[in-house]
């Protein structure tokens, strides 16, 4: 049994019903109806990102009959690389071509650890780290949904597929010749037309981004080989560019940096500045601007029909002054009924208050 003070330094809540019981029974409901809300809320999440999947596995249906395009920009994307000076993938390749093991290692990885490493890290927030799921599910849906955007716009063929394309290119497809391939004859599910961008390489950037801002142990760090060694399986395995890697990273780091608080607050402020109608502004505000005709003309005077406060007055309003007049004296007039409005000066001081003959009258002996 813990006791009251047990209780309280341990940061747990005094609960005087469940000590006399020597029980926490009184709380079971509450702990059961969270329970429940928790369940609904995680159901639901997984149905959302599982509808989000099903959503990107209907981007194989658009590259259907565009075989010839994605050749095409095949292409184009490797002389872009080339004019860059980015490393060549068949020389990186033509490296790892000298170990039948390595190259089986890599096909695995590429077909066993993209999809199961994201469902535990998305599990593994979802259920146990729950402050951070609503970033981490945003960043993961903005970057996949963009991706799955770029897959129907500019569909693309890997790097495998370019030796009947382009001459003296000598990339070799590790799946057809070492095994095993992610793509069979009967594939129903993959989308070989979809290198543009890279989720291999931009989910594990995101895998390791949550590793790493999640936990703080300093073996965190070591979730940074994660996109290392997928950026190399990819490269190796002849199924990704250099230029999808680049833009599949930028995708989840822009969806990084547009979801941190601060921006996310800016953002706010801008959006609510934008819809701000003009007319929503104090009036005296606009007239006290500076640069505005009405506090050149007045010279500092207030608007026409405002009510005056003074200090010492009890901020009770003193004289409201008529609309001005269009014309020259209009300033003059309104200085010369500010003069006579003015109150008494605070402090009860008769003789600054009272007019100059009669302070000249008081001043003779006898008067």
């Amino acid at each position: 049994m813990v006791s009251t003070t047990g209780q309280t330094l341990m940061g747990g809540p005094v609960r005087p019903a469940a000590l006399a019981r020597g029980s926490g029974r009184s709380d079971r409901p509450g702990r059961v109806a969270g329970a429940l809300r928790s369940g609904v809320f995680i159901v639901g999440q997984v149905v959302l990102l599982g509808s989000l999947y099903w959503l990107y596995g209907l981007g194989r249906h658009f590259a259907a009959g565009r075989e010839l395009v994605a050749l095409h920009h095949a292409k184009h994307v490797w002389h872009i690389e080339r004019l860059f000076d980015l490393p060549n993938e068949s020389s990186i390749q033509s490296l790892a071509l000298h170990s039948s093991h390595l190259l089986e290692f890599a096909n695995r990885f590429y077909i066993a650890v993209h999809f199961p490493a994201a469902i535990i890290f998305l599990l593994w927030v979802l259920i146990f780290q729950r402050p951070a799921w609503r970033r981490v599910r945003t960043v993961i849906m903005a970057s996949t949904g963009v991706a799955l955007l770029i897959h129907i716009a500019y569909p693309l063929a890997p790097p495998r597929l370019l030796p009947r394309l382009v001459p003296g290119v000598n990339l070799v497809d590790t799946g057809a010749v070492f095994g095993p391939s992610p793509y069979g004859p009967h594939d129903t599910v993959a989308n070989q037309y979809a290198a543009m961008p890279s989720l291999h390489i931009g989910w594990s950037i995101l895998e390791a981004w949550g590793v790493i801002t999640i936990l703080r142990a300093r073996a965190r760090w070591l979730a940074i080989l994660h996109p290392i060694i997928t950026t190399i399986v990819v490269v190796i395995t002849a199924n990704h560019y250099w230029l999808d890697g680049i833009i599949g990273g930028g995708l989840v780091v822009a969806a990084v940096q547009l979801t941190r608080p601060e921006v996310q607050a800016r953002l706010r402020l801008w959006a609510i500045a934008v819809r701000l109608p003009v007319r929503a502004l104090p009036a005296a505000a606009l007239a006290g601007a500076p640069g505005t005709g009405a506090s050149v003309a007045l010279a500092g005077a207030p608007s026409p029909g405002a009510v005056i406060h003074r200090p010492g007055a009890a901020d009770r309003p003193v004289s409201e002054l008529p609309r001005a007049r269009k014309s020259p004296s209009s300033a003059v007039a309104v200085a010369a009924v500010d003069a006579t409005a003015a109150p008494a000066p605070p402090g009860g001081d008769a003789a600054r208050a009272a007019p100059p003959q009669r302070v000249a009258s008081d001043a003779v002996p006898g008067g």
